[in-house]
């Protein structure tokens, strides 16, 4: 099918050829579709196969002269006829017949050459386009050479037709897709780093994390929580006594909202019917990878296990250009057709959202899956996002899974971060979801549509959790995300230093994205609305201001109740800020125990709960994280603290 959005019609420049006699490179007189036209109403004799009762799919018909065995196109034909794909695809992602076998018969067919190792070719206006339509120019003219072709499905047909019905000598030649789009990237490596890293910026630059923090905003950020914390020690009660209203004002708000979405969380998970295989979309996948060739068969089983057609499966691998390591290992594994390695052109921030728009231009997909390394997915999980998005308008961006802790039992500090995993993505965001109020992405497991990504810019390369930042951009643009009924199992670092700077990245990353949305109140509220306004707020207030100020106020509240007159005030002002003060120690309680009980259950992991005794722990360590994400965001705003990843004993690999 034909992907080009510019040109519906014919994606192809006119297929140059040369007169032989002139020296000049012509073209039969007559528009390309009249060409087309005639072509389609005089059928190739080898479009069917002698015995079968069915026509071969015009894209691969041209094999059977070139002593491809007709039981294979056969076979192929009726996978393809079944899936609605195209055959070619099918051929190739099913192992029938390999890209480079596929695209040298072609080649032979046509009568041009095959080019394994691809020269230059000009840089690319709109890699997105070039990628898609499959065709490219090249910088200089090998051979007399002008065109790089890597036809897919129709446009294989189109060139087919258009070559077989030319006089003179093709200037082009062919190659295969993943080569050419290895050679896209490598002739527009500049461009394709800028892209990656300023893709927002372009889009939506007011929204960039790189403007929003470049005019000094972390500064005034960390000056304003150190007057905070100088506050509650001043001499003046009055003073104190403020500061500790204002905190205890929006810790009541995200106590309010966790309470509200842990009794919405019943209606926060969407299903649908499960779609036939023809009514299955492309689906791409991306993972960034970085250091991570420990985890390699590990990943690619998980990714094989997936339940989905081949043919409409395009996975992308994205590594960094200095990471020798992790390609090798994903080399090693021969991988599937279809299955992709993008080597990131050198360029900043290191970061995993700038790995992920790497990959962007080259999806295939209208849906896309985002996964980390350690990821277990659901087998099920893209047939099940497939089906919601396809009863679903297009409003309805993204798709969000739940993860789920498996490596629980190595020790208390896992078995909280599965709890806290099993409050955020089965209360939580469920609760969330149903009330339609916005809520943070998890870092994997989001599926996406694609023209939505696009209409946002994709991801913030400068922001270190892109994915809060993603889903607050779409929700602020007008677009739904939703959770549904799939899990993924992630792995909790084991280790007490690398647990601190992943939940210190974590807060880091939600401290930018508060400073990105909120520089412009109004705009804020414009966007989403007084209560989703409201309700983000809470969101900012719970996810980095409580472990902030929250141990400090209550060791306040602690000597107040014993030594000081929280029980007996003496004024009227005393005793409101009493009656406020209790019912935040009060409510806090229920708004901790409540959705770790409804998760713990929900989730079956009930017997966790001795680990809960050692919860004061797990909220100094949250503390100690909340500090030193303060002091990052000062001085390294913009670095990625990469979260370490280890093999699963016992999991198959690829």
């Amino acid at each position: 099918m034909s992907v080009n959005p510019v040109d519906r019609v014919s994606p192809y420049p006119p297929v140059p050829h040369r007169d032989d006699s002139s020296g000049f490179a012509r073209r039969r007189e007559g528009s390309t579709e009249a060409t087309l036209a005639r072509q389609r109403a005089r059928p190739a004799p080898e479009t069917l196969a002698p015995g079968a009762g069915r026509p071969l799919p015009p894209e691969i018909a041209f094999l059977a002269a070139h002593g491809a065995p007709l039981v294979m196109l056969q076979y192929g034909a009726t996978i393809a006829r079944r899936q609605d794909a195209e055959a070619d695809a099918v051929l190739i992602a099913e192992g029938l017949i390999s890209e480079e076998r596929f695209y040298r018969i072609l080649a032979t067919e046509l009568q041009v050459p095959y080019l394994e190792a691809p020269p230059a070719l000009e840089p690319s206006e709109s890699l997105e386009l070039d990628a898609a339509r499959g065709y490219a120019r090249f910088a200089e003219e090998p051979r007399g050479l002008r065109w790089l072709f890597a036809p897919r499905g129709e446009e294989i047909v189109r060139l087919v037709g258009v070559t077989r019905s030319s006089a003179g000598r093709p200037l082009f030649a062919i190659t295969a897709p993943s080569l050419f789009e290895e050679a896209l990237r490598r002739s527009s490596a500049r461009r394709l780093a800028e892209a990656a890293a300023y893709s927002v910026e372009r889009v939506e630059p007011e929204l960039a994390a790189r403007r929003a923090l470049g005019d000094g905003a972390p500064s005034v950020f960390v000056l304003a929580n150190l007057l905070l914390l100088a506050a509650w020690l001043a001499p003046t009660p009055a003073i104190s006594l403020s500061v500790s209203t204002l905190l205890a004002l929006l810790f009541l708000a995200n106590i309010g909202l966790r309470l509200y979405v842990c009794a919405m969380r019943g209606r926060g998970c969407e299903t649908a019917p499960a779609l036939e295989e023809r009514d299955l979309p492309v689906y791409s996948i991306v993972i960034a990878l970085y250091d991570e060739a420990g985890v390699v068969p590990q990943l690619t089983g998980a990714l094989d296990a997936i339940d989905y057609p081949r043919a409409k499966l395009d996975v992308k691998f994205v590594v960094e250009h200095d990471d020798a390591e992790t390609a090798a290992a994903l080399r090693a594994m021969r991988l599937r057709p279809g299955w992709e390695i993008i080597v990131a052109p050198p360029g900043e921030p290191r970061t995993k959202p700038r790995a992920l728009n790497v990959a962007t231009p080259f999806l295939r997909g209208s849906l896309v899956a985002v996964f980390d390394a350690e990821d277990l997915p659901d087998p099920a999980q893209l047939r099940k996002a497939a089906a919601l998005f396809a009863v679903a308008d297009e409003k309805l961006a993204c798709l969000q899974a739940s993860l789920f802790i498996h490596n629980h039992r190595r020790g208390w500090a896992t078995a909280m971060f599965c709890i806290d995993y099993a409050v955020l993505f089965d209360v939580f965001d469920k609760g969330a979801s149903a009330a339609g109020l916005p809520f943070f992405l998890g870092g994997s497991s989001n599926h996406f549509r694609v023209s939505a990504l696009r209409a946002v810019g994709a991801w913030d390369a400068y922001n270190v959790t892109e994915d809060a930042d993603l889903g607050l951009r779409l929700a602020r643009r007008g677009y739904a995300i939703r959770t549904f009924s799939s899990r993924t199992q992630e792995q909790a670092p084991t280790r007490f230093s690398a647990l601190v700077a992943q939940r210190a990245r974590w807060m880091k990353g939600w401290m930018q994205t508060a400073l990105v949305h909120c520089r412009d109140p109004a705009a804020f509220f414009g966007d989403l609305g007084a209560l989703r306004g409201a309700a983000t707020l809470a969101i900012f207030a719970g996810g980095f201001l409580a472990p902030l100020h929250a141990p400090i106020f209550l060791c306040f509240l602690i000597y107040d109740f014993a030594f000081g007159s929280l029980l007996t005030p003496t004024t009227l002002g005393d005793g409101l800020a009493s009656g406020l003060f209790c019912l935040v120690a009060s409510s806090g309680v229920a708004a901790s125990a409540w959705p770790r009980l409804v998760a713990m259950q929900d989730a079956e992991i009930l017997w966790l709960w001795p680990a809960l005794l050692r919860w004061p722990l797990w909220s100094l360590m949250l503390a100690l994280a909340s500090w030193r994400a303060l002091r990052d965001l000062r001085l390294r705003p913009f670095y990625w603290d990469k979260t370490e990843h280890f093999p699963i004993a016992g999991v198959r690999n690829g």
